[in-house]
């Protein structure tokens, strides 16, 4: 059952209506400026099939990377070329060192490194205009999605007893802040499970998933060129776009795959063990279930 269902996902009441009508009427009188915040990963990235391409020092990692940053630096264009005055750029995969800066406009903010307990949403405030969520791929346990996880391959969770991805999470907490995602990008199955809670919202698929170890590219060229043409369409349909949102407490239910790692998780104060392999967790927010997720998925990929 989708969230739309739910009738809590999605918030059509008036005062998202009124938001709309005030941006309209500050970017007429032009009194805002237009921000768009870029989520970038790389599993759902054109050509990208294999564990293998998302880090390390071989030069299938290094070919990855040089695409990631062709298509952040392809969405950064054309958002800029549309009328965006800033544009930040999280590089959300790993270790957040894998754009290649230099690639990107000189007007592009980046935010890089390691550990970050916002990591994904850093510094995502009311201010920006919209959130682009480029290379996404689908959640835990999806057969048919290229490298499926969410936050870890070992761990999967569901809102509301609905599962729930990465892009579902960072739709929500973008949500809070009533930023909208304007543009999503990844593998054929993720898109499709995206476009589930997020239907308004223009998407690009940038390979057909054939199981979960291989896909039918399209070329990288290709995608870029889409990805440009999107952006630009997106920043027009822009206050068309409602935000992503959900009324709390949210209730999230963590499983993880192996039972061996339940002791990892069942210390943490909160945190209700149903079974064996299963946990329940009640926040008051998106930001305290986001924090969860990624702390959850840190004790999980732990070396002890």
């Amino acid at each position: 059952m989708p969230f739309k269902m739910l009738a809590v996902f999605y918030l059509h009441g008036m005062h998202v209506i009124l938001l709309q009508v005030l941006r309209k009427l500050l970017k007429f009188y032009g009194q805002v400026n237009m921000k768009i915040y870029v989520i970038a990963d790389i599993e759902g990235v054109s050509g990208v099939v294999s564990s293998a391409q998302t880090g390390g020092d071989s030069w299938l990692y290094e070919a990855a990377r040089l695409q990631y940053s062709r298509e952040v630096k392809a969405v950064c264009e054309a958002a800029l070329h549309a009328g965006a005055e800033e544009v930040y750029v999280n590089d959300f995969h790993g270790n957040g060192l894998n754009l290649l800066s230099d690639a990107l406009p000189r007007e592009v903010m980046v935010i890089r490194g390691g550990f970050r307990p916002s990591s994904g949403y850093d510094l995502l405030d009311e201010t920006f205009s919209g959130v682009v969520m480029l290379g996404v791929h689908a959640r835990t346990g999806t057969y048919g999605g290229v490298i499926p996880h969410t936050y870890s391959s070992k761990l999967s969770f569901e809102i509301f007893g609905q599962p729930v991805g990465e892009f579902d999470v960072l739709a929500l907490l973008a949500g809070e802040k009533k930023v909208p995602v304007i543009l999503i990008s990844g593998d054929s199955k993720a898109l499709e499970q995206a476009s589930t809670n997020l239907p308004s919202t223009p998407g690009v698929i940038t390979k057909y998933s054939i199981g979960t170890e291989g896909a039918l590219c399209m070329h990288p060229d290709r995608v870029c060129e889409l990805l440009r043409d999107e952006m630009r369409r997106a920043i027009k349909i822009i206050d068309s776009i409602e935000p992503a949102q959900i009324s709390g407490p949210v209730q999230l239910k963590i499983r993880v795959c192996d039972v061996l790692l339940s002791s990892r998780l069942e210390w943490i104060p909160g945190l209700k063990k149903i079974d064996d392999v299963s946990f329940e967790f009640a926040g008051k927010n998106m930001r305290e279930i986001a924090a969860l997720m990624y702390g959850c998925a840190t004790m999980v990929e732990a070396k002890f």
